[in-house]
């Protein structure tokens, strides 16, 4: 017998006569009930591209937890993520390219007092400053206690998804950036640090290696056009591959912008969810979204729950908009989300 049936045995062993008993043992009940429900719930909350530099980092100065102050969402989920689009480094020795970004060091702070349990570095950025930046960025993290996926010291660890267990269900956290093609990708080799790339035979192969050791896969990509509010082709194409190679959600980034949310197949692909903390934006007020997912425990197999999350960003302070003020974000994403044949709205 669980405690919830106990909880219901006494009340109806008892039957007080009492008005308030019967309230208080209801109350308790209701109680035991909800502990249940969040027992076998796990939830998951993602932020866009994320750069601690720039104006941020000029803007902040030393006031590390002023990111985080009014987004008690991320210290409550199960697991934050967000896009971590800037090397945490020293160097000086940065690549040939119109925006280098990165920040120093202690401002790893930010993420951590803010509840960031997981940043994706695949992305355009984190190699700005070369594989010094990168390596030195993974040794910032790890001290941090802050996990990573998408980027390591060789191929090995690139393609290395993150595994974490959180009541009961093993989530695989996978993310890639770019290909061959693209000149900034820098590709982690078998003797060189870089980001796990883009490219849907490697990304089939990680998926079918580590299947049986997760429960739930989610998938970052670092894709698509800067400004733009609808998917090209190809990474519609790529995430229709992706998950019928066995992801269950995709999270995009890069475009700076909003766009879409499709389901296929019941899965959702948030193809991008803009910026976050973009401290190489000099605008200091945008309307953005956050991605949050429910995960249930079942039977069958888990159940997920995706849904958009409305957010203010003033002077890189990022706070969830009332449900007056949310509605113009949400009819937006709906808008970009008319291309697809099924969304979550």
């Amino acid at each position: 017998m669980n405690y919830i049936t106990a909880f219901m045995a006494v009340f109806l062993f008892m039957r007080p006569k009492s008005f308030l008993k019967r309230m208080i043992l209801a109350g308790l009940m209701f109680t035991a009930l909800s502990q249940a429900a969040d027992s076998t719930r796990v939830t998951l909350i993602f932020g866009g591209d994320v750069t601690l530099a720039n104006h941020f980092g000029r803007y902040i100065k030393n006031d590390f937890a002023y990111a985080f102050k009014k987004l008690d969402i991320f210290r409550q989920a199960d697991i934050a993520m967000v896009n971590l689009e800037n090397p945490l480094t020293v160097s000086t020795d940065k690549t040939e390219k119109l925006f280098n970004f990165k920040a120093a060091p202690q401002l790893a702070e930010v993420l951590s007092s803010g509840g960031v349990d997981l940043v994706t570095l695949a992305n355009n950025h984190i190699y700005d400053f070369n594989q010094s930046g990168l390596l030195e960025t993974l040794e910032v993290l790890n001290r941090r206690g802050i996990y990573y996926t998408g980027a390591g010291r060789m191929e090995e660890e690139a393609h290395h998804p993150l595994i974490l267990k959180r009541k009961g269900l093993r989530l695989g956290f996978f993310s890639y950036y770019g290909t061959h093609k693209h000149s900034n990708s820098h590709p982690a080799t078998a003797d060189s640090a870089g980001t796990a790339m883009r490219r849907i035979g490697l990304i089939r192969r990680d998926i079918e290696k580590y299947r049986d050791l997760t429960d739930v896969i989610i998938v970052n990509f670092h894709w698509g056009l800067e400004k733009e509010h609808y998917p090209q082709k190809e990474q519609i194409r790529l995430a229709h591959q992706v998950i019928d190679a066995g992801a269950d959600l995709i999270i995009g980034h890069h475009p700076h912008v909003l766009q879409g949310v499709e389901l296929y197949k019941g899965k959702a692909v948030f193809y991008s969810l803009g910026n976050f903390i973009f401290g190489g934006n000099s605008r200091t007020y945008e309307l953005s979204a956050l991605a949050a997912v429910d995960i249930f425990k079942n039977k069958e197999g888990p159940v997920i729950k995706p849904r958009l999350v409305p957010i203010e960003i003033d002077h890189w302070q990022p706070s969830v908009l009332d449900s007056l003020r949310a509605k113009s974000v949400i009819d937006s994403v709906r808008k970009y989300s008319q291309i697809f044949e099924h969304s979550i709205f």
